[in-house]
Formats: structure tokens, sequence, C-alpha cells
């Protein structure tokens, strides 16, 4: 089976016509045709169905889509990292990150990095979770730190790289600010923001029964921000308490304090994950780094 082929068939598979997709291809389209059913019978599969007015993925020609996709991808990222190793000076790594990380370990790891590899391009992105896995799938990202929680690994490989706990931050005039810990009783029938559901559907679920079971008059949980600057922002508006990763809390403006949780709260651990096959020397040393610089 030849990249070629498999080109063919990701463009047929997204246009789902077969002279545009000889367009884009330039080519005509009788050997585009040709290829397709030479590919076809190579995997013993119907890719297309086929009519005189309608082209249509099969079962099989979805499935096989992912798949192709993901050769292509990998196939583009090897000939990028070749050129890296042929060419140093242009050598460029992507990087996706949380919020907790960059709070954390991330400077301090990036800027030794940068002491090894001066002429080293980064391309930082700060992505959740179930995007950086998205990326790391198509071969869009070199490597990610997040938190993984019940995400099924599968080919990659991890590193677990900070663990630290949550924190209540509060104004200092708020009720609960006297104590100096607070209990899930404490937290009966108060306001508690937290991020989106969909920016970690695992960590909020997780974090929203915890506090439910955890108090006999459950809180009003508020979930309308997507980062810990909004967060804050509402907490010293007076919207309510938050419940913030201790690195997110580091040099808080006068107007928030924050207290420790007397819950039995999951830690908030942040992993690396990259794929194994990625055989960079500048992912060797990051991962060099890392293993001096965790805290976990």
């Amino acid at each position: 089976m030849e990249l070629t082929s498999l080109r063919y068939f990701v463009t047929v598979a997204h246009t789902l016509h077969f002279r545009r997709a000889a367009a884009i291809l330039n080519m005509t389209q009788a050997p585009l045709s040709a290829a397709i059913r030479k590919l076809e019978d190579e995997l013993g599969a119907e890719l297309f169905k086929r009519t005189s007015r309608s082209v249509e993925l099969t079962a099989a020609g979805r499935f096989f889509l992912t798949e192709a996709e993901a050769v292509l991808n990998r196939s583009e990222q090897a000939q990028k990292r070749l050129q890296n190793f042929l060419n140093k000076e242009h050598e460029q790594i992507t990087i996706g990150y949380n919020e907790p990380a960059i709070h954390s370990f991330l400077p301090e790891m990036l800027a030794e990095l940068r002491q090894s590899q001066p002429a080293l391009q980064l391309q930082l992105l700060e992505l959740e979770t179930a995007e950086q896995w998205e990326l790391l799938n198509r071969g869009k990202l070199d490597i990610g730190f997040m938190r993984p929680l019940d995400l099924d690994m599968g080919n990659f490989a991890s590193l677990p790289v900070r663990r630290e706990q949550y924190l209540l931050a509060m104004p200092p005039e708020h009720p609960l600010a006297k104590l100096e810990r607070i209990s899930g009783r404490d937290l009966e029938d108060q306001q508690i923001i937290l991020f989106d559901r969909d920016v970690n559907p695992q960590a909020y679920d997780h974090l929203s029964a915890i506090l439910t079971a955890e108090c006999k008059t459950p809180p009003h949980i508020r979930q309308n921000c997507r980062n810990k600057n909004a967060m804050l922002a509402l907490v010293q508006a007076g919207f309510g308490i938050a419940l913030m990763p201790e690195s997110c809390c580091r040099g808080l403006a006068s107007g928030i304090m924050t207290r420790p949780a007397d819950i039995p709260l999951p830690p908030v651990d942040i992993t690396a994950v990259w794929d194994p096959a990625n055989t960079s020397e500048t992912i060797k040393k990051l991962l060099e780094i890392l293993q001096k610089i965790k805290q976990i």
C-alpha cells in the first residue's frame, strides 16, 4: 500500500466527489477512480458506495479514513522531524500545556531546554486535556502536559510530573475567611465556582460528586468559566468561592485569599504524554529535564 493511494482515498473521502477530488489532486478522474478500485482490491473491502448521482463512504470506508489520516499525519511528522534533524537551526517542537503547568514547572523546564538548545523554535499551545489528546493522536503535538485521569493512554508514553492540591479562593470579607481550614459542612449552601464541565468532564464530575457528598445541603455550583483568571474575577466580584489548583493561586491580588479544604478532594496531577515513536533529540532532552524537576 502506497502513501499516494492513501492521499487519493482521503481526498475523495473528504469531497465525496471524484471529479472534484481529481481537480484538487491535479489529475484526471479516470486514473483516480482506477487507483481507488486498486486500493479496494488490495484491502479486500469496498470503501465507497457509488451511484450515478452520489458517492458515500461505506462503514469500512469510515473506519479506514481514520486510519489513513493517522498514517498520513505520521508520515508528515516524520518528514518534518527528518528536516529538523538535518537542519538543527530550524528544529521546532510543539508543546501543549494546561494552566497548572504554566504556573508551576513549565517555565523552569523551558529555560533549561533553551540553555541546551538556544536555536530551538518552540510552539506553545494552552489547551485542555481533550484538545491535547486529539492533537497528539493526529501527530500535531510533540508532547502534552495534561490531566488524563481515566484516559486510556494506548500506545502513548506518559510521565507524572507534578502533584498539587486544591485550595479555596475567596474575598477577605467572606464569612469563611476567618476559618483556618474549610470543611464540607462549612460549604453547605455556599456558592462554589468551578470550571466549565466541557473543559475536563471527568475532573468536573469527580469534584462535583465529592462536594455534593460532603455537604448535607449541597453547595450551589457555578460552572461558567473556562480558565482560572475568569474564576478569580468572579471571586473578586463576590460571586462565590473558587476551587483552584494551588499553583494557580500564587501571587493573587490583595482582594483574594485562600484556605485549604478538609475535604477528600483528588490531587491535581499533571502528566507528560508523548508518542514513544518520536525519536527527536529535543524530546529526549526535555524528558531528561522533567526527570530532574518533577515533583511527584
